[in-house]
């Protein structure tokens, strides 16, 4: 809460009695810890902020006493939200139009306070009234927007994040890009982990190492798992991208990956696959697909779980990494349009981090004469070391894939692939928009010789996508294929997916139809459909579904899951029934999580109803400091099992290791150095003291992270791979004559890089001018006054106007000597030093000039 006290200056008439009433009518007399009432209390003024972005940097937040928690100035909160709104008149019902889809929602006048900004909104009852929840954080100030429909602002924010990233060599960047450190072979960060464990078939001990650092320039990531039973599982991938096409030369690369890697799906010919190999692209990784259904992948260590959520719901979960240690979630279907994901990791030790992707379908055509290109070998399933984890690996097999603009709106595309097993495949497609659709047609000849095809036609109506398939495929159905294609002769498939209105929720849904030809011989046709209602704290899943095959009858599924945060507990359940003879349910499962005395606290429960018996578990992770322990007993099929487990980050400093969270290794981190550059060289001397408490804007979130007594901070959690944008949080430092010598630095980190960043604190110095109207023996302040502050060489150094007390301040100043100026008038040289940063003055000017 922030108590307004009057500005006063010296000389000024006090305040009338009349507006000393109607100040205490609105915001009354007492003190605000002791008022009470109905939107008339403190008026605190947080800025707002909704999916880490910083929405606007004020609105009116009043507090309504012990009880009444907080509200919000509504129309204020719509204008910063871009919400379409009308009211009639204060006090009166308000009618919103809400995108995505487009409907009609109404906040009712009953729902609405009176306040001195105007009609107030409870935070309480927000999630009533608009498709989001509002928390109020007191300490940093700050209301947090937590939207479960689309806003029109981060839709506006998205777009234009969307534009920068596809187009990076258009947009001029805000701050200098830091030059990679130059180093031949260099250590960043590591990951170690153990862990210990009984279970009814015997002992288990275990170990993982998994560390990032640079070789040859390029981006390098070790792993390495071990066990008593002498299984050794390594992996070793370099990588290099960036926005940039001036990889290797005149092949103008964005990227390129060699070792363990995961390439991309190739329409009929090929699935995506991981194994040993390379992949050389024109294309940065985070760049976006053509329309199709699209792989999303990332490093996985021993341990994890990924969770994939989509527009508020959860999608999927998997805690088994591929032949490369990723994580994987395939055949994703993409919308027309923005398609965003957030791929969430839980560790074994309570640890937590977020990867978002977007990708764009339909704007995403070539440029006409664009050509982008992609090419490598990989050996399907096979890791670089070590033995093949899959039961059926596609083998070795070099790839191609090339796509061209040959206009606007239509882009061709042709891949190629060849194994050591049959003839070599090759697939010839077109991809383009026409009359507010896009379509997609692509032929193919497959490794035996067979031909097939595929058509695609997908249509945006309202909020609703509708896409139709239609695909004959040729005779191969050996490994490497995408399942699809191994199962089916021919098939076809309407699809569905989009959002539903109903009041303030935007419900999603999906619908399918599919039927087919199976090679094996005969028919099979499905339906299914999904429907999520998703809400503040909680969201559920339902889907049902039906499969015949042949002239069987319908075999019906359906399953409905649920999850919720509720207090500190964050919960998710599931329940499977299915039509066999009769509908039964076939097993259902609880996850319950929390923090429990600094720890965190994982229940997991089972059930089986083909067995009848109950199973699951319970874990407990704490760290202390850097290091990670965790402890776990539980029930599983054939009896119980316990264990413990430890994990530990190091990472380089800029002059010896330290430790950290595990964690460490697998995405960006920086190391800010804050200091105060005496000498203004922009290295930090040993004489130099660091400032404590300092904080910084990454990309476009506030971090909380404040450096330490030597002025150092380690910010991790940084997606690798796109630039990002570190400035000072002007407001975290205590010391206003402080200022950075550079307004921002943009950086591109590699994953598990740890890139130490200085940020030089100049001393700087303030000078205040006050302009004075000389009437006789009258001197009055004058307002609206050009005041132009020149340094000794008659330059320009800064120019202000003056306020409604005469006054120009002209602050962050590098030491020197200075003379200000205004209407023809000049003052004597104004010195401000070190041991002298702030000078005042008065700039008298006769009455015909002020005036």
């Amino acid at each position: 809460m922030a108590s307004i006290a009057p500005f006063m200056a010296g000389g000024a008439a006090p305040a009338q009695a009349q507006d000393d009433a109607m100040f205490d009518r609105l915001f009354g007399s007492a003190p605000a810890s002791e008022r009470a009432g109905q939107a008339a209390d403190g008026l605190a003024l947080p800025a707002l902020f909704a999916d880490g972005k910083l929405i606007a940097d004020a609105i009116a937040l009043h507090d309504l006493g012990a009880q009444g928690g907080a509200c919000v100035a509504v129309l204020p909160l719509l204008e910063a939200l871009e919400v379409a709104h009308e009211q009639a008149s204060a006090g009166a019902h308000i009618a919103l139009t809400l995108p995505e889809p487009r409907r009609t929602v109404t906040i009712p006048a009953a729902a609405l306070l009176p306040s001195p900004s105007g009609d107030c909104l409870t935070l309480a009852d927000a999630p009533a009234h608009l498709p989001l929840s509002i928390t109020h954080d007191a300490v940093s100030q700050r209301l947090l927007i937590a939207p479960t429909a689309a806003l029109p602002v981060l839709m506006r924010l998205a777009r234009e994040e969307r534009h920068s990233r596809l187009r990076p060599e258009t947009t001029r960047p805000a701050f200098a890009l830091l030059a990679r450190p130059e180093a031949a072979v260099q250590l960043w960060s590591a990951d170690l982990g153990a862990a210990i464990a009984t279970t009814p078939q015997g002992r288990q001990v275990s170990a993982n190492l998994l560390a990032s650092g640079a070789l040859l320039g390029m981006a390098g990531r070790v792993s390495l798992g071990l066990t008593n039973e002498g299984r050794i599982t390594p992996g070793f991938t370099l990588s290099e991208a960036r926005d940039t096409p001036d990889l290797l030369g005149p092949l103008g690369a964005r990227s390129i990956a060699l070792g363990d890697i995961a390439t991309p799906a190739q329409p009929l010919i090929a699935d995506a696959l991981s194994g040993r190999g390379l992949v050389i692209s024109s294309r940065a990784p985070w760049r976006a697909d053509l329309v199709d259904t699209i792989t999303l992948t990332g490093p996985l260590p021993q341990g994890w779980e990924a969770e994939l959520w989509h527009e508020e719901r959860l999608i999927a979960v998997t805690r088994q990494p591929d032949a490369a240690g990723q994580w994987q979630f395939g055949d994703i279907p993409v919308r027309i349009g923005e398609n965003r994901w957030l791929v969430r990791l839980y560790g074994p030790n309570g640890e937590v981090s977020e990867e978002v992707f977007t990708r764009l379908v339909g704007t995403e055509m070539n440029a006409e004469n664009e050509v982008g290109y992609s090419f490598g070998v990989v050996d399907g399933g096979t890791p670089l070391l070590g033995q093949t984890l899959a039961g059926e690996p596609a083998g070795p097999t070099a790839f191609a894939s090339i796509d061209w603009g040959m206009a606007s709106e239509v882009t061709a595309r042709l891949d190629l692939r060849a194994g050591k097993q049959g003839q070599p495949a090759v697939a010839l497609g077109l991809n383009g928009a026409l009359g507010g659709g896009l379509w997609a047609l692509t032929g193919a000849r497959d490794r035996a010789g067979g031909f097939g095809g595929a058509v695609r036609l997908a249509r945006r109506i309202g909020a609703q996508d509708v896409t139709i398939d239609l695909a004959r495929h040729g005779r191969d159905d050996g490994p490497g294929l995408a399942p699809l294609v191994r199962e089916f002769a021919q098939v076809m498939s309407l699809a569905g997916q989009g959002r539903i209105g109903l009041g303030r929720l935007s419900l999603p849904w999906q619908a399918r139809v599919q039927s087919g030809s199976l090679r094996r011989g005969g028919d099979r046709h499905v339906a299914a459909a999904r429907l999520v209602v998703p809400m503040p704290n909680w969201q559920a899943n339902f889907a049902l579904g039906a499969v015949q095959e042949g002239s069987a009858p319908w075999q019906g599924t359906a399953a409905m899951g649920l999850t919720a945060r509720r207090g500190e507990w964050r919960l998710r359940s599931g329940v499977t029934a299915s039509d066999r003879g009769g509908w039964r349910i076939d097993g259902a499962n609880l996850s319950a999580a929390r923090r429990v005395a600094g720890g965190n606290l994982a229940l997991d429960l089972d059930w089986q109803a083909d067995s009848g018996k109950l199973g699951g578990g319970v874990t407990y992770a704490k760290t202390f400091g850097p290091l990670g322990l965790s402890a776990s007993a539980g029930r599983e099929g054939a009896g119980w099992r316990a264990g413990v487990g430890l994990t530990l980050g190091l990472w380089r400093g800029p002059q010896r290791w330290r430790t950290a969270p595990a964690g460490i290794a697998r995405s960006g981190a920086i190391m800010a150095e804050m200091f105060v550059d005496e000498d203004g060289d922009g290295v930090r001397g040993a004489d130099e003291a660091g400032v404590e408490g300092g904080r910084f804007i990454v990309g476009a979130a506030l971090r909380r992270e404040e450096t330490a007594a030597d002025g150092t901070v380690l910010i991790g959690g940084i997606a690798p791979g796109p630039d990002v944008d570190i400035e000072t949080q002007m407001s975290s430092l205590t010391d206003f004559t402080l200022r950075p010598e550079r307004a921002g630095d943009r950086l591109a980190l590699r994953p598990g890089e740890i890139r130490h960043v200085p940020v030089a604190l100049r001393p700087t110095s303030s000078i205040e001018v006050q302009v004075l109207l000389v009437a006789g023996d009258r001197r009055t302040p004058r307002s609206g006054v050009t005041v132009v502050l020149h340094d000794t060489q008659g330059r320009e150094a800064a120019r202000a106007r003056t306020d409604f007390d005469g006054y120009a301040l002209f602050d962050g100043l590098s030491f020197g000597t200075y003379q200000a100026e205004a209407a023809g008038q000049s003052t004597a040289a104004l010195a401000v030093s070190r041991d002298n940063p702030d000078a005042q003055t008065r700039l008298l000017i006769p009455a015909a000039t002020g005036s």
